[in-house]
Order: structure tokens, then sequence, then C-alpha cells
């Protein structure tokens, strides 16, 4: 009985209905879907409504934004664009919602406002080239309008470079937002100087040194007060002026090494920098009679003649005197080509051997005031018959002695 009321009661209970929603009628009415950078957007739509809810998201690469009507007339509603949008070049899209429900949608196109100003950056590098027709410098123009967008591809831009007395231009056109040119180095060594120009807006100066190329091969020469070896006065090599391949003086600075070759073939070398065009370099004279032969490198590029600078001997001869049990050796004094005391600081060498030619011992030493003294105390050398080998400025002499005692030779 129970279970037939409660059915009788379900089966009498209506289906509910769906609420109806009604959606108002509305229309774009905006007349353009295009404007300039800067000028200001409204997007107006025509309604049945104008008191709903509606809502505007707008949308571009930058962000989106949601807008409530500004403006809510009889039949019309509007939405001003913000300015953040309304200045940036390019599509942006919009929505017309309502409860969520996209009611209309389309496409703004801005376009960029070189009219209003234009303003010109531009990148020029590297800095410096080499001279001749296979380096370059890049300059890169990137031209915007009042608002920093790029302007328009094809858009004109003129680029002016002097160099010397010559000043060259020519017309180029922006492409995926830039222009670039790239502006060779020339045959000749100097400064090119570069700007641009579009819609009457120009750059900067900017500017690429042009430095000289490699260094080709030069020639040198060697003078001196004169030609002794009294290892005292100084002798200068002297390049000419040392150039590169189109004719222009290599870069102040540039490292000249003087290679010298001597007759026992043995080298020595000196180093110099370029002033001018022009590098010198000095070493001291040697101390004996010697033939030299000089060559100089600028490394890895170029090289000069080789000269001979031929030295005759200064010191033709030299007195040795033993005293106290031949332990103590006077050696000079030591004469110059015009028998001058030689200046102080000649090396002298003394080689001890003992009667059978076995090497014992050496000492070396330099003259003061012309001469120089060596003693050889009981600690350094015991009683005994000794070969003395004494040499200075390339003359050797050969004494045996008995120490504490007389001369055997």
């Amino acid at each position: 009985m129970i279970l037939s009321l409660v059915l009788l009661g379900c089966s009498s209970k209506e289906k509910e209905q769906p609420k109806e929603t009604n959606t108002p009628n509305t229309t774009f009415i905006t007349a353009t879907n295009t404007s300039v950078a800067g000028e200001a957007i409204t997007l107006a739509f025509n309604t049945d409504v104008p008191t709903a809810n509606f809502k505007l998201q707008v949308k571009n690469a930058y962000g989106n934004v949601l807008l409530n009507p500004d403006d809510t007339s009889a039949e019309n509603i509007t939405f001003n664009v913000p300015t953040n949008f309304t200045r940036i070049a390019g599509p942006f899209r919009w929505k017309l919602l309502l409860n969520g429900k996209t009611l209309h949608n389309g496409t703004h196109e801005i376009a960029t406002n070189a009219p209003k100003a234009t303003y010109v950056e531009s990148y020029f590098g590297p800095r410096s080239v080499t001279a001749g027709r296979n380096d370059f410098s890049m300059l890169t123009i990137s031209p915007t309008d009042a608002y920093d967008n790029p302007l328009d591809d094809g858009t004109e831009v003129t680029v002016k470079y002097q160099f010397l007395e010559n000043i060259d231009e020519l017309k180029i056109t922006t492409e995926s937002f830039i222009a670039w040119y790239n502006v060779a180095s020339t045959l000749k060594s100097g400064r090119i100087l570069v700007t641009s120009e579009c819609n009457g807006t120009t750059s900067k100066e900017l500017a690429t040194i042009v430095y000289p190329a490699n260094a080709v091969n030069f020639n040198i020469s060697s003078s001196s007060a004169h030609n002794f070896a009294d290892g005292n006065q100084i002798v200068t090599f002297t390049s000419d002026i040392i150039k590169d391949e189109f004719g222009n003086m290599v870069t102040n600075g540039t490292l000249v090494t003087f290679v010298i070759k001597n007759e026992n073939d043995s080298y020595l070398y000196t180093i110099g920098t370029t002033i001018n065009g022009i590098a010198e370099a000095k070493t001291l004279h040697p101390d004996k009679a010697s033939s030299w032969e000089i060559q100089a490198f600028v490394t890895g590029a170029a090289e000069s003649n080789t000269t001979i600078f031929e030295f005759k001997a200064a010191i033709k001869d030299y007195p040795v005197h033993f005293s106290q049990g031949n332990r103590n050796i006077d050696i000079g004094p030591f004469e110059s080509f015009m028998k001058q005391l030689i200046p102080d600081g000649l090396l002298l060498q003394l080689e001890i051997y003992d009667t059978e030619g076995n090497f014992i011992e050496s000492k070396i030493t330099t003259t003061k005031n012309g001469v120089c003294n060596i003693f050889l105390g009981e600690y350094f050398l015991p009683d005994g018959d000794y070969v003395f080998k004494i040499t200075a400025a390339g003359i050797t002499k050969e004494f045996t002695k008995s120490i504490h005692g007389d001369t055997v030779k």
C-alpha cells in the first residue's frame, strides 16, 4: 500500500524544463580595423540590451587585458583600447564576451608611425680592419618610429661613408626590421667614417680604423763610432721604413728582432720597435775581434737582408805577473786601441789544470781600472805543479807554475 503511494507520487511530478537564456543581438559597428601606432582606438557595438554585462578581451604578442565598456548609450556600447596596446605596431585580436560566451571576434592591424618621428639606431664593427680588400666592417641600421616600433620592410635608408678625400653614398632598404652594409677596407691605412639617414633622421658618426697589413721584406744597416772590439762602444742596427704590400708604413710599435751570428755560429739577438716605420736596436761591441752577420725579422711576416759588421781587436796583448809563491796573479794593465785603459768590466777567465792536462778548477773575474787580480789561497789550491790558462779579450796565455816554487816554464 505504502509502496503504491510512493510510486504514484513520483509519477505525478512533472519534468523540470531548462531555463531559457536570451542572447542579446549585437553588431560590430566600428568602421575600420586599421590604425597608426599612437592613435586612439575605440571598438563600438550596437546591442538591444546595453545594460548587459559585456566584456572585451584584447590580446597581442605582449599580453592581454579584459575591458569593461567605457560608454553605454541607449543602443551602443564602446570600449577604448589602452595606450600600451595602441602604440605597439602589429595586429591585436579582440573578443566581445557575455557571461564567458564569445559574441564577436576580430583582428585590428596597427601600422608604424614613421611620419610622427623616426629614430635611427646604428652599430658599426669591428672598429679596426686591415688594409686590403679582404676585410670589412658591417654597418647595421635599425630605424624605428616614435614608439620604438621597427619600420616596415622596404624602408629606404641612405648610407654615407668617407675616406680621405672620397665620400660615397648609397641607398639600401630594411629587411626583417634592419638594414646593413659591409664597408670594405681600403688599400691605404687611415680612418673610415660612416653615417646613415632614414626619413630625414641621421645617425651618429661611427668610425673604423684601417691598419696597415703585414710587413714585407725590408733592409737594415749597422753603424758605430768605431769598429774596435773594446766591449764598451755601442753598435746600432737600423731598418729602412718598413711597409706593407700596399705601401703603408707599419704601425708604430711593431716588434723587430735583430739576430746576430758570430764566426763561431753562436747567436745573439736584440730587439727594437718601429717609430714612423723605422726600427732601431743597439748592443755592445764584443770584447775580441769578431765578424757578425746581422739579419732582422718581423715575426711571421717579413725579414731583412743580411749585413756584416767586422770588429778589429782593440787589445793586442796584456802582461801577466805571478808573485807570492805563484799564488798571486796580476793581469794587466789592459790597453785599448789608443793605448788608453779599457773600461771596467772586461771578462777574464782562469782555468787550472794539472800537469797531465786534467781540469781542476776555474775562476772568472772582471777588470777594474784596467787590471785584475786573482789570489789562489791554500784552501783553494794545494802546493804542486799546475798549468794556468788565462783568457781575456780573445787572447789566451798558458803558464806552467809550481805553487811555492820557481817557474817551470
